[in-house]
């Protein structure tokens, strides 16, 4: 398993023995921190690490919070770390409880150990154990890491990693030198709690790490102290705030509007809506306080910016849960980000300094379409005449974009050329365009000319992209490339360019189903992927999922066979089932090992969380049509 803990500003990525791998400070993305981070029990003269291969581990979220809870147990104790970032303060906290599992007396030694390397790019940096203040500071010329813990420390060890003083060494002998300061490249430290435990006896010690940005070195310490004075004080009422605030979260979304058309038992659906109620937890560890969603947190592969697209269907997923808060805040994002030309580069910092400055055409259609969608949802038309400038300048770059015929990268990021996918996308967006000029009574009526002629221009050429010989759409022209891509579904799903019962669509999706045959089944992108291997991915086959329960829509309002409609129905369940079965600790990865089942590549993906929630909503496809 894995898992994320955040509140909008600090965001800490756990592995599956809940080591704390790295962080992001002071927004979600950017800087890094590793951590390498780890604790160990002493007993009985023997060292066991929260890694080692003789605890039985388990990890969970808290019902309804974004608390992870990792538990460690063997014969002699029953340990459990409770990881969580306060949602008040630049804080995490990993509370740790040691439960004596034996009949005997034990004495024992809990150590805890770290290794932060602040920033991006990180310098030499001082680490200090402050006696009176019972407490360690670290710091760089740019950032300050406070670390204590809940009871009084009993010994320490400031050193660095590649040396005879190094903090890690003195926890394998045992013993902490308490060397009381280390200036290095790699510093590292460790503090030490001794602990006795009678015969079913528990111990608990919360350790506290406090973030902050550098700005004098001795007034920042002071604050930093003094911060650390008061999360010891207040320990538990930070810990219900944090609490509180996520099973309130969870309450106003309560009322899941879970599709009633899925083929489950009742004990089955109230696993979707637990699913779902994970998912939403979890996009919201994705959101930065500004308004900016991250695609993953993830740095290896580094997809920790935001790209419009994934954004965009984030946004789509959580207005459809009655969420409207995380769209509004995005598209003050979009707007403060968008281009002169009306046009987003291919992805974002978090802060909106573009960082990839290749042109995805789609991400801009994809981005009105959302705007859209936000609009029909919510109805709340004050709101949508504040991005008026938004999207007249996006129409008239789209316009461009399809009279030009212009090129651009497609959305998997690997070839340039005119691809089917960024057409269907700029014809919702060119779509949506229209379809706000017209609710705002705006009487530009030459910019909704203009757009309509590119949209007619979309509609009229389209079937250039049909191959009669392989009785399928193409991925793109110009150049030609026939690859059998999950992608050309966009085509009817969501931006309704071709129609979903059109026989050209049909077969193009059963042949995009056959394509694949992996060991654990789903769709992946296009049977020569080579990226982590070739695997399935979650986006492509709830896109699938997605496309046939549109299909099944249209074949039902024109009294198809019944045979017919069974059919799409039982593939519908497969790839509905198969979507739902890969998840950890609630968590969507982009990709799943083709062989092995395990996740692979970014874990979470934002986009992927945000398909899972369009698949299981009851009324998904209807509200994200475009008339």
């Amino acid at each position: 398993m894995v898992g994320i803990i955040g509140n909008s500003k600090v965001l800490a990525k756990l592995d599956d023995m809940g080591s704390i791998e790295y962080a992001f400070f002071p927004h979600l993305g950017f800087e890094k921190h590793i951590f390498d981070s780890a604790f160990a029990i002493l007993y009985d003269g023997e060292l066991k690490w929260h890694w080692d291969y003789s605890w039985d581990i388990d990890q969970r979220y808290l019902d309804d919070t974004n608390i992870l809870k990792t538990t460690y147990s063997n014969k002699h104790f029953f340990v459990s770390s409770e990881d969580f970032v306060s949602i008040a303060h630049n804080l995490l906290v990993k509370n740790i409880t040691i439960h004596n599992n034996s009949n005997q007396k034990k004495k024992l030694k809990l150590f805890f150990y770290e290794n932060i390397r602040m920033g991006e790019n990180p310098q030499k940096n001082t680490v200090k154990f402050l006696k009176t203040n019972n407490c360690l500071i670290k710091s760089d010329k740019k950032y300050m890491f406070g670390i204590g813990g809940g009871k009084k420390i009993s010994s320490y060890q400031c050193g660095v990693r590649a040396s005879e003083s190094s903090a890690y060494k003195d926890i394998e002998n045992g013993l902490l030198k308490e060397q009381i300061t280390a200036t290095g490249d790699i510093t590292d430290s460790a503090l030490c709690w001794d602990i006795e435990l009678g015969p079913n006896q528990k111990s608990n010690i919360p350790i506290y790490i406090i973030m902050e940005e550098y700005d004098d070195y001795h007034s920042n310490m002071i604050d930093v102290v003094n911060n650390l004075n008061q999360i010891s004080n207040n320990i538990d009422n930070i810990y219900k705030l944090t609490y509180n605030y996520w099973i309130d979260a969870v309450k106003s979304f309560s009322n899941l509007n879970i599709s009633n058309n899925l083929n489950i038992n009742k004990k089955q659906w109230k696993n979707y809506v637990d699913i779902c109620k994970r998912v939403i937890l979890t996009i919201l560890l994705l959101k930065n306080y500004d308004g900016g969603i991250i695609a993953s947190p993830s740095i290896y592969p580094d997809y920790r910016y935001v790209w419009n697209r994934d954004a965009s269907y984030v946004s789509i997923a959580m207005d459809l849960y009655g969420i409207p808060r995380v769209s509004e805040k995005f598209f003050e994002w979009c707007k403060k980000a968008q281009n002169e030309d009306g046009s987003w580069v291919q992805n974002y910092f978090i802060d909106g300094k573009p960082r990839l400055t290749a042109m995805q055409n789609d991400q801009v259609g994809t981005t009105i379409y959302a705007l859209l969608i936000h609009y029909k949802i919510t109805k709340d038309k004050s709101y949508l005449k504040r991005y008026w400038n938004m999207v007249k300048k996006a129409g008239d770059y789209m316009t461009n974009v399809i009279v030009s015929s212009s090129s651009c990268y497609d959305l998997w990021e690997e070839t340039v050329g005119i691809f089917s996918y960024t057409l269907g996308a700029l014809y919702g967006g060119l779509k949506s365009a229209i379809k706000i000029a017209e609710i705002l009574n705006t009487n530009d009526f030459e910019s909704i000319e203009k757009w309509d002629n590119a949209v007619k221009l979309i509609e009229d050429n389209m079937y250039k992209f049909y191959s009669e010989k392989e009785n399928r759409f193409l991925k793109s022209i110009n150049p030609i490339d026939k690859t059998i891509d999950a992608s050309i579904l966009g085509l009817s799903f969501p931006y309704n360019l071709i129609p979903a019962d059109d026989p050209r669509m049909i077969s193009t999706a059963e042949q995009i189903e056959s394509a694949f045959n992996y060991k654990v089944g789903g769709i992946g992108r296009y049977p020569e992927d080579v990226y982590f291997g070739g695997n399935p991915w979650i986006i492509t086959t709830i896109w699938l999922y997605l496309y046939y329960v549109q299909l099944i829509e249209v074949l039902s309002s024109k009294n198809a066979p019944s045979e017919v409609i069974e059919k799409y129905k039982n593939k519908c369940d497969k790839l509905l089932k198969w979507s739902l079965k890969y998840q950890f600790n609630g968590l969507f990865p982009e990709q799943i090992h083709k062989d092995m089942g395990a996740p692979i590549s970014a874990i979470p993906l934002g986009w992927s969380h945000a398909m899972v929630l369009i698949a299981l909503h009851n009324d998904a496809i209807s509200k994200l049509q475009i008339e």
